[in-house]
């Protein structure tokens, strides 16, 4: 055999080489946005406070960006079924990526990243038009595989991620972040113009705008409020944009709360965070070539609650650690790159397949929507109860993870739609 089909015969690595079409321009770009996101992120709340900004404000920030994604969230359907999902992802990936990015390199205080975080909440009007740009037209047996993808894309960075350190420890977190904000720029914008060009309007995506064509986005807007009772009376919907928030919140405040629990009450110096950020991803990237080809979506139950159960084990241990325990600090960073490799392909997953297909934008306008207004407090609440002990959003998040797993098994109960329904469903997207 050769090597090219030992290698093919991993479904991930086949699914890479055989993409076509829109989904080689969505995944192939993609990391032109992952790798700059991916550098950057690790230092945002220390850039944050660099810059004066304390944890209440931190997490106010963080509200606020959840609150813009939220209203954005209710527009997102309307709009890609208006504009097309190819049109509608280059404006707001634009104004939701190229804007905030150029906002926070040149970022003073408080104030600028309030502005930047309502731009920057714009990206979930093209999580909603790049995804089904993504999955519309696209193989019906590759959507794990692609969304899995679509996260390799952004672990790239964790073999470069080392120059941040480098950068961080010679010149501190404020140069360096401005300097990793202007590189977003270019690579973000870059990739933005890049996919524009090298996709085309999807079959849904033309009919949606035939149909759309002489209706308002306010009367658009209006009619989908048909859309939002038949998923209020949905229980297999409304159980799964519970377990989304649950999860979504989880991962903001890891995100936001994480860095600071490291560097301050652990005693890590700030340089050290993209050792981290690189010893995650590298670990992800294993894990989406090792145990991704493994899941199946009709066969969820067991490996979901195996990510989470991990998360909890990690949420716990950093409660309990004392400070500078660096082989303690690995392995949390080691069980949370396990868990995530699981989970964010499967909740995406499950996300598209307990939605319709023909109304999947405007559902998934909803979906965000519903999932925002659950998660935007929780950020605040986070940076208050961050400002009395820097462990206590981890035990908000503990919370969280619990109810995501009693969610999880609830969801399981129920089952996906029935099999010649979701065959059905697998069979349009194809």
């Amino acid at each position: 055999m050769s090597l090219m089909k030992r290698l093919r015969a991993n479904p991930m690595i086949d699914t890479i080489v055989s993409l076509r079409g829109n989904q080689r321009a969505c995944l192939y770009t993609e990391p032109l946005w992952g790798i700059p996101y991916n550098l950057y992120v690790p230092f945002v709340s220390v850039f944050m406070a660099a810059l004066g900004m304390s944890p209440t404000q931190i997490g106010l920030v963080s509200t606020i960006f959840l609150a813009s994604q939220m209203v954005w969230s209710l527009l997102s359907g309307v709009l890609t079924d208006k504009l097309g999902r190819r049109t509608c992802t280059i404006i707001f990936d634009v104004l939701s990526w190229s804007v905030p990015s150029f906002l926070w390199m040149c970022s003073q205080n408080f104030t600028w990243f309030v502005v930047a975080a309502l731009f920057n909440g714009a990206w979930r009007v093209t999580e909603t038009s790049w995804g089904l740009l993504l999955i519309e037209d696209a193989p019906s047996d590759k959507l794990i595989h692609m969304y899995s993808i679509t996260s390799i894309a952004g672990l790239i960075a964790g073999f470069i991620a080392p120059v941040a350190y480098f950068f961080v420890q010679k010149y501190s977190v404020v140069p360096t972040m401005r300097v990793l904000y202007g590189i977003t720029f270019v690579m973000m914008t870059t990739k933005f113009v890049t996919l524009y060009f090298l996709s085309k309007e999807t079959s849904v995506g033309l009919r949606r705008m035939e149909e759309t064509k002489n209706v308002s986005v306010l009367a658009h807007l209006w009619d989908s409020r048909k859309v939002l009772v038949r998923m209020l009376h949905d229980r297999r919907i409304m159980i799964t944009v519970a377990f989304m928030a649950c999860y979504t919140g989880m991962k903001n405040i890891n995100d936001a709360f994480w860095p600071l629990l490291v560097t301050e009450k652990l005693g890590i110096p700030a340089e050290n965070l993209s050792l981290f950020s690189t010893l995650r991803s590298l670990l992800m990237l294993v894990c989406y070539f090792v145990i991704v080809p493994r899941l199946d979506l009709k066969r969820f139950r067991n490996p979901l609650l195996i990510g989470l159960s991990l998360f909890v084990v990690q949420e716990v241990g950093m409660l309990l650690m004392p400070g500078q325990q660096y082989p303690l600090v690995f392995l949390m960073v080691i069980l949370e790159a396990v868990a995530l490799s699981m989970l964010n392909p499967l909740s995406t997953s499950l996300q598209m397949i307990n939605i319709d297909r023909e109304e999947r934008a405007r559902m998934l306008g909803f979906f965000y929507a519903l999932c925002m207004l659950v998660t935007s407090p929780l950020t605040t609440v986070a940076g208050m109860l961050a400002e009395m002990n820097r462990t206590l959003p981890f035990v908000l998040n503990l919370i969280l993870t619990l109810g995501g797993l009693a969610l999880g098994v609830a969801l399981w109960h129920i089952g996906l739609p029935p099999e010649e329904q979701l065959e059905e469903q697998l069979e349009r997207q194809a």
